[in-house]
Formats: C-alpha cells, structure tokens, sequence
C-alpha cells in the first residue's frame, strides 16, 4: 500500500470538506470519526501513515478502514458519486459538491396545485450554475428525463416530499441523480427552517421586487392566467421559477460553509486532546464566497412571436411555446346538462356555504340549468324556506354533516371526548394532499353543529342531502381557490357555462363557494363522484375524474410508499339517505 492515497491540489486540500469524513466505513459512525480526529487523524492520507500507531483499533478494523479509503479513492478518480450515494450519510452528501459542482443541477418544479393524488406538473426548471432549463407541459416535459441523466448530484429545496414525487407520478422510469441534497433539511442541520421564501429573506438573498412576493401558490395562479391569455404570467413564472432554482446554489454554498466551519472547528479542539509529540496540522474546511453574492442571476428571456406563441430563449436554449396546444381540464356545463336529461334528473341544486352562526349570513346558490342563482341568507328559517320552494334534486351543504365514529356532541363533559375529532372522510383528503379542518376542532364545532341541524330539518321535508368541500372540488376539478384567485375562480366558472345572477353588483366569496357545492350536487347526479367517508359517519361528496391506468398504478405504489394514500378512484354508491347523520 502507497504511502499516501492520492495527490490532491492545493485547494482541494484547503476544503478537505470530503476527505475528513470518514462515516461512510462501516462501523465509523461520528462519535468514532472524533475519535480519529483526536488521534490526529484529519484526513485519509493520515489514516495511512498513522492508523498502524493507534492500537486500541484492532487490526481487522484497520484493514477495512484502508479498504474502504481505496474504494473512496478510486471512486473520485472516475467521477463514481454511485459509491458515495451507496455509503455517505444522507446527511454528508453536501460534501461532495466540492468535488462534482459541473455534475450537479439544481431544481425546481411548478405544479397546479398541491395534491400529489390530483395535481400535475406544468414546468421544471434546472440550473446548471450557469444557465435555466426549462421543461414545460405538453411540449419538452419529457425532456426532463434524459437532461437528468447527465448529472450525479441533484439539489431541491423539499425535493423529497414534492418534487421528486411528483417527477416520479409523471414519469415512472425517470432517473433520479444518485446524490440527493434537499437543502431543506440540511438547512435545517445549520439552524435555518421555514418556507423557501422565509429562508432567502432571513439569510438576506433579495428578488426582483416584482418577484419579491410571489409564492407557490401565486405560480399555480400565474399558470393558470397564462393559459387563459395573460401573455406577461409566463414571463413572471420563468423568472420566479428560475430564482428558485439559482437561489438553491447560494443556499448550498451557505450551508456547506456553516457545516465545514463546525468541522474544522472539532477538528481544532481535537488537537488539544492529542499526546503524540509534534501537533498536526489540522485541514481548513475553507469557506467560499456564496455564488448568489457574486450576482449569479437568470438570464431568461421571453418574446412574443404570435398571438399564442412564445419564444424563450435561456443560455443554449431556444424552444417555441403554443398557448393553444397546452390542455387543460375542460369541464362544459352543457354537457353536464345532456347527462342529466338522460339521468331524467331534474337540473336543479342548491349550494350553500354555511357560516357557524345566524348571526353571519351563509352563501346560497340555486343552480337551475346553467343559471347560478347567487344570494346570501342568514337564518334557519330563511335557508329552510328558499329550499321548501325551490324544491331542488339535491342539496349540497359546504359543512361537516356528521361526528366522527364514536362521538355523539362536542361537548368537554361528555364521556364521547374520549374518541376522536376527524371523520375518515377528512383524514382521506388530508392523505391526498387536500388541506381540510377536522369537524371538532373548536373553530368548527359550532359549524358542525349548525349542519347537522339544518341537514337533518330538511330531511324531515323530504330533501336530499349531501355533504360538500368546495375547496377540496376546486383541487379536484382544476380550478383556483377563492382565497388565491377569486376572479380567476370565478373567470373558470364562467367559462363553464355557468351564468351567475346575483342581486347585487359584487359577488362575495361565500356566494362563489356556495355556486361550487351547488356544481358538486351537479356532479353527484350524473354519478361523477366519489363517496369519502363510511356509513357509520357519513359521506362526502367530491367530484371524480378520469384518471390513466399509469398514475392509478402510481397512486397504488404511492400509498405502499407512504407518499399519498387514500381511498379506491372508482366512484361509488352509498345509500346516503340516513348515512350523514
């Protein structure tokens, strides 16, 4: 065996970030590796010529030590980070950008909307550290594939949870690089926490001001106008996803010198424990100047060519962008219409967005045909007398119309306490990726309450009754929330063919809300929906839509995965009659 492993360079030497570690053997876990550094063992080529004068190390230990450095070696003299990937801590994986910052990439996806179970992706960004690529729905995405073939190292900002998940979704076979760096939780390892944004803010990295803002949700938001003719959203998106992307190596570079600044700092401390005569000396794990305050910025540019094309243009790359060849959820009121003609169902629903109280007016919608008849109303009387004359096939109520399984009041007093606060119903949606409150909670009791109350009169008057989520209906079915985009959620409404009538000239939230149950009991009588919940404690009605035979089998392994669980895609029939009370 050579007496040194390798002959490295100077500043390789100065950021022996990589060859200090020495975790990835078997049976040196990080108490063992101090252990080392107190022996003055910094580095591999320490090992080596050292290792044979440390004799509390047996000397089966010391030959799988040597033969684990070889293989490290090796593996860095032919650019295999395989090695690595398979041995290195997840948690020492940022050690290696030193040693392959041309084989990294750093991404980014957009998505329309949350839910790994019903959304998809609408645009992945990388940055090489130079440039933007970027990849977008129904054109290049699948591009993405064979452009993350060449890279070994990949860095996300909660990639584990979202990106890379979603990837996945749309592309079984894709290729993820070996090398993992989700700077979330190596953020976190430094001290740093919180949302992507916060954390740029906190560490100072400033945005365009006109970028400065903007959220993930506000991408969802930027799509979804861009589609619908806004030709300035898509300029804002790239340039939004193209500083979340080049913001990740400024974040990486922060971290990497937080954690090498600790290293180095052990490995000081270590020298005072060390009897061997002469002091070592120790490695600098030098730290570098950030990337991010060297000005590195997107160089992204988007021309109009044609009324729907687009060209953009970002470092080697030139692609054309068709508005008109992107597709989008087309959900047609007509032809809702047609199906209840020949369902012989009579085309009439009434939406509510109940409120908690009497005192504070609920939303209602009367749906007849494709007119939406739009009103707020305050009292029992008042929601139980419009019902009564309008005499609708359905009743569709935006409240929890049931108790979890068990529970019998809200009340502290009651022995019911002991069981739960959410319905089977809610959790499903929670495990889909759909946020929902759980009917116990104190905000909602008193809404649950009120519910139940009303469901249960207009039972008594013969009127049929379900139970409905517009937010959970505006996810399924593609469309904005109204706290993101009212009038974009009231634009896609619209362009259903949905007619709104209202009495006055602002139409308010809760009137939209109440229009999207209203479309839900549209849904529920053709037999467009899926039942969530069980008989015990009722059913929620949500919308179905078709989905491929490829991600049903994804969603199937997801759940195995733990990624998203929830309930068969299938709709199905209850007997909701007396299942929702």
């Amino acid at each position: 065996m050579p007496g040194t492993l390798r002959k490295t360079s100077s500043s390789q030497r100065a950021d022996a970030v990589l060859e200090s570690s020495f975790t990835f053997i078997p049976g040196v876990g990080s108490k063992t590796e101090e252990q080392l550094w107190n022996d003055g063992i910094f580095t591999w080529d320490d090992a080596i010529t050292k290792l044979d004068s440390i004799t509390r190390i047996g000397r089966s230990k010391r030959d799988s030590i040597r033969s684990y450095l070889t293989k490290a070696v090796e593996a860095l003299e032919r650019s295999d980070v395989s090695f690595f990937a398979n041995n290195f801590p997840k948690s020492d994986h940022w050690r290696l950008f030193d040693y392959f910052p041309n084989n990294t990439v750093f991404l980014d996806i957009e998505t329309s909307g949350l839910s790994l179970y019903y959304d998809y992706i609408t645009l992945v960004g990388a940055f090489d550290g130079h440039s933007n690529t970027y990849f977008i729905k129904d054109h290049n995405l699948s591009g993405i594939c064979e452009h993350l073939s060449n890279y070994q190292i990949i860095a996300t900002f909660n990639g584990t949870n979202f990106d890379i998940p979603f990837l996945k979704k749309e592309f079984p076979q894709i290729h993820i690089p070996p090398i993992h760096i989700d700077l979330r939780y190596l953020l976190r390892s430094v001290g740093v926490s919180g949302p992507l944004k916060t954390v740029e803010k906190n560490l100072g990295i400033q945005r365009p001001s006109d970028l400065r803002e903007l959220s993930g949700r506000d991408a969802v938001v930027l799509w979804r106008r861009f589609t619908n003719g806004d030709d300035d959203a898509l300029r804002t998106l790239l340039l939004y996803n193209a500083f979340d992307t080049a913001n990740l190596v400024y974040l990486l570079d922060y971290c990497r010198n937080m954690r090498a600044a600790k290293i180095t700092s052990k490995m000081q401390a270590a020298t005072y424990q060390i009897r061997m005569g002469e002091t070592p000396r120790v490695p600098q794990c030098a730290t570098r100047a950030p990337v991010a305050r060297r000005r590195v910025s997107p160089n992204t540019v988007v021309k109009r060519i044609d009324d729907d094309i687009f060209e953009i243009r970002s470092g080697k790359q030139k692609i054309n962008i068709n508005r008109r060849a992107i597709k989008k959820p087309e959900i047609k009121i007509e032809e809702i219409l047609d199906q209840l003609q020949s369902n012989q169902k009579a085309p009439v629903s009434i939406g509510i967005d109940l409120s908690g109280s009497e005192e504070r007016p609920s939303g209602v919608c009367v749906l007849r045909g494709r007119e939406a008849h739009l009103d707020m109303l305050e009292t029992d009387a008042q929601l139980l007398s419009l019902m009564q004359e309008t005499r609708p096939s359905v009743v569709s109520i935006d409240s929890p119309l049931s108790l979890p399984k068990g529970r019998c009041c809200s009340k502290d007093s009651c022995q019911c306490r002991q069981f739960g606060i959410t319905r089977e119903c809610e959790r499903t949606l929670k495990k889909r990726g759909i946020n929902v409150y759980p009917c116990l909670i104190p905000s909602m009791q008193s809404l649950t309450t009120r519910g139940m109350r009303i469901a249960a009169l207009a039972e008594q008057h013969g009127l049929h009754v379900i139970e409905s989520y517009p937010g959970a209906a505006q996810d399924i079915l593609g469309l904005p929330r109204k706290r993101v985009d009212l009038e974009g959620l009231q634009t896609d409404l619209t362009n259903m063919g949905i007619k709104a009538v209202a009495g006055r000239s602002v139409i308010s939230h809760h009137e939209i809300d109440a229009l999207t149950s209203a479309l839900v009991g549209y849904f529920y009588l053709i037999g467009r929906y899926e039942s969530l919940g069980n008989v015990d404690e009722g059913y929620l009605i949500i919308p179905s839509i078709q989905t491929s035979n490829r991600e049903r089998n994804y969603v199937e392994v997801a759940i195995g995965e733990g990624i998203c669980r929830g309930t068969t895609l299938a709709p199905t029939t209850p007997d909701l009659g007396k299942a929702n009370r």
